[in-house]
């Protein structure tokens, strides 16, 4: 019970000291720009009441699973990152109102949380900003669009992480923004040194996305790749052992990855992750018996990313309920592959339906309860079978 609460108190502690520090910038700039106490009062409460709908928008993506990146449980993250935006707006109105590049703070805060989440904190710091600086609503819609925009875009990548197009986009609405709201408005003439703050405001957003975009990928989206690569290699240390110790189970540990890693590829799921669990699945035989004791030993031992565990454990630990949709993925190629090696072993020469076998599978799975309760869909589970039988050329090679 103990264990379950730490995530919970870690949340608090973090989101607490957030709303506390929030507080604490606001009232910070209220003092820098020697506003009376009503306005700093003011000031303060509506930047801690934002706040607050901030962090409950956090929690409820969280608890709704509506991340669209892996922000679960990044609590530190994220509030280090509102209260640098926070802290941001309070030095902004120093700069010129077309200069300031809240379309960075908007994508940043988006990436790091979710479309919502992203939308409410960068509308806290804008308004912030615009307060302090006494300026229109004018500005206000300027980068909130702009940011909406920013926002809408980048939630909607892949794990490919390809930013060139919605880069594109964010730039081309915040230009279009900055003409329509500050350029149209000037009160000089017409001329090219107008539109100097807003390219400069442009570069920087670029140059600033650019690089913050791909520390993001680096830390966040791709972080465990070179790791997945390294344990996907069929010449991996502990495939090696694997096969020193029974060349059946190393060869059943390879097509059980090759089918796990082609489903999940047709299905859109993690497929580096479904690999190598197709692979470590019976890993824990190199200690004995495959419990997920010796599993979880070997898989801290060679530092196995986390979702490759969950997923491990879900298959391996029988008190554990199967809720990745990867698991289930895993669950029915191991299945068809030991149907397809015993009957095999029984007879080389067999000729099997391979249709038929696959239809019996499935059939017995639906008899039991591990189809239930969990992400898979009943449409992804009709498409995985489809996929199942489809690969009739490579069964004839476990023969």
């Amino acid at each position: 019970m103990e264990k379950n609460n730490k995530p919970d108190i870690k949340r608090i502690l973090i989101f607490g000291t957030m709303l506390l520090l929030s507080g604490v910038i606001a009232l910070a700039g209220s003092l820098l720009y020697k506003t009376n106490s009503e306005r700093m009062l003011r000031n303060t409460v509506m930047v801690l009441t934002g706040t607050g709908i901030v962090i409950f928008a956090f929690v409820a993506a969280e608890i709704n699973k509506q991340f669209v990146y892996r922000n679960e449980g990044k609590y530190g993250r994220f509030s280090m990152m509102y209260l640098g935006g926070l802290t941001a707006s309070v030095f902004l109105p120093w700069l010129p109102v077309s200069g300031w590049p809240f379309l960075v703070i908007y994508v940043l805060l988006g990436v790091f949380s979710n479309g919502i989440t992203g939308l409410a904190a960068g509308s806290v710091c804008l308004l912030m900003a615009v307060n302090f600086a006494g300026v229109g609503m004018s500005v206000f819609w300027l980068y909130f669009i702009s940011g909406l925009a920013g926002i809408l875009v980048f939630s909607m990548l892949n794990e490919e992480f390809k930013v060139g197009l919605p880069l594109f986009i964010s730039l081309s609405v915040l230009m279009v923004c900055l003409t329509a709201n500050v350029i149209l408005f000037s009160q000089d003439k017409l001329n090219v040194a107008q539109f100097m703050i807003p390219a400069v405001n442009l570069m920087v957003c670029c140059i600033l996305l650019l690089v913050s975009l791909k520390l993001f990928s680096t830390a966040v989206i791709h972080r465990n790749r070179e790791k997945y690569m390294e344990i996907n290699d069929p010449e991996f240390p502990l495939l090696v052992q694997l096969k020193e110790m029974s060349k059946e189970e190393y060869y059943h540990a390879i097509h059980t990855a090759y089918l796990s890693d082609r489903i999940a590829k047709r299905l859109g799921m993690d497929d580096t992750a479904a690999k190598a669990c197709g692979y470590y699945h019976r890993i824990g035989r190199l200690r004995g018996e495959n419990t997920w004791e010796n599993v979880s030993a070997i898989c801290s031992e060679y530092h196995f990313p986390p979702n490759a565990r969950k997923i491990l454990k879900e298959f391996v630990d029988e008190s554990e309920k199967v809720v990745s949709r990867e698991t289930i993925v895993v669950l029915f190629a191991d299945c068809v592959v030991s149907s397809l090696l015993y009957l095999f072993e029984k007879d080389p020469k067999a000729e099997l339906d391979y249709a038929q076998l696959v239809n019996t599978v499935f059939r017995k799975k639906f008899e039991t309860d591990e189809l239930w309760g969990n992400e898979i869909s009943l449409a992804q589970i009709t498409e995985m079978k489809k996929i199942f039988t489809e690969e009739k050329l490579y069964y004839d090679f476990l023969r």
